[in-house]
């Protein structure tokens, strides 16, 4: 994914979130005492994810890009499992990267595709978890999305877990597909904008939060691995879920608006709120779920403790990041230094 293309949409700043959160640090979430270890392991991961993702510059931009999103998809990684090893990390931040791909697919940001193209791109996503090769003779970001799907997808089949978390993961992601087609007849005008609860609920699923989880169960979750631990988190997951969409929906809105879509702050804008007020009622909405999120955690059986805190450390990881700045623009290169920085 080639940086002209991308420096229009990314160079579209939130003054208005950046005034109100001024001082705001990317790493508040991760506890001062834990920065060095999670920031070098992240690094430690970085090499390895690199090379997965390298031979899909048309989806995927180098991680010394001002459009990569490599270095920070290692540190949300690392931040909520800093005691993998570096292959389930470099896993887990390559995934992130790669739904990071699907979201700009699926909002034709990547290029311009009908939603027959973004449903077809989701069912061949659902049918390479299960095994099968990409049907497709797609060139660019579609093509090199299914491939790249594919070479992660071959990785992740050799963790423990993944024979019994496959199938959620392809349910997570076909719901996700589901959901990123209504938000994409939403921003046509091809049907009415939904309601704040209705857009919270959808925005649960176009977060990809609950498809990054499916993963990680497999990867660095209890074992053995049990198909009903999926159920046993749903509640955290959920509620996981609409923090990330809220918290990015604070950062994100302007860039959501220049493309039509709805967001949290939009919707509420549309009821007649300020841009001012609606931040701040959507700030109050992510304090009250997360306050939820945190009971919920400490209701978890023993078992799953560490999902209940791997989940807790990943939203206190993004949500402070978003507090202070985006995902992308975060290079390799600035990783380093902050590991240089933090180093013990």
């Amino acid at each position: 994914m080639s940086d002209p293309a991308l420096s229009g949409y990314f160079s579209i700043s939130n003054d208005l979130v950046d005034r109100l959160l001024r001082g705001s640090h990317q790493l508040a979430g991760v506890p001062e005492e834990d920065r060095s270890g999670v920031l070098r392991a992240a690094l430690d991961a970085v090499p390895e994810a690199a090379e997965l993702v390298r031979p899909y510059p048309h989806l995927l931009a180098d991680g010394d890009s001002s459009a990569s999103r490599l270095a920070f998809s290692c540190l949300s990684a690392a931040a909520t499992f800093p005691q993998a090893r570096p292959d389930q990390i470099a896993d887990l931040g390559t995934l992130i990267a790669i739904l990071f791909g699907f979201d700009d697919i699926a909002d034709n940001i990547a290029g311009q595709w009908s939603h027959r193209d973004i449903a077809a791109f989701f069912e061949q996503l659902c049918l390479i978890v299960s095994g099968e090769p990409p049907q497709t003779s797609a060139e660019g970001a579609l093509g090199q999305g299914l491939h790249v799907w594919q070479a992660w997808c071959d990785r992740f089949r050799g963790h423990e877990g993944a024979a019994v978390h496959a199938s959620t993961l392809r349910e997570q992601l076909e719901l996700a597909g589901a959901a990123m087609i209504r938000e994409r007849r939403w921003a046509a005008g091809e049907e009415p904008w939904p309601s704040y609860e209705e857009y919270v609920a959808n925005g649960s699923l176009t977060i990809l939060y609950p498809t990054w989880w499916a993963a990680a169960l497999a990867i660095c979750g209890p074992a053995p691995a049990d198909a009903e631990h999926w159920g046993s988190t749903a509640r955290i997951t959920g509620l996981g879920a609409a923090c990330m969409r809220l918290v990015n929906d604070v950062r994100t809105f302007e860039r959501e608006k220049s493309e039509g879509k709805p967001s949290s702050v939009l919707i509420l804008e549309c009821q007649g709120m300020t841009t001012e007020a609606a931040v701040q009622r959507v700030f109050a909405h992510y304090a009250e779920l997360n306050a939820a999120f945190l009971a919920a955690i400490g209701e978890l059986p023993s078992l799953l403790a560490g999902v209940g805190e791997g989940q807790r450390k990943n939203v206190a990881f993004n949500g402070g990041w978003y507090m202070a700045r985006d995902t992308h623009a975060y290079t390799v290169q600035e990783l380093v230094r902050d590991a240089d920085t933090y180093a013990d």
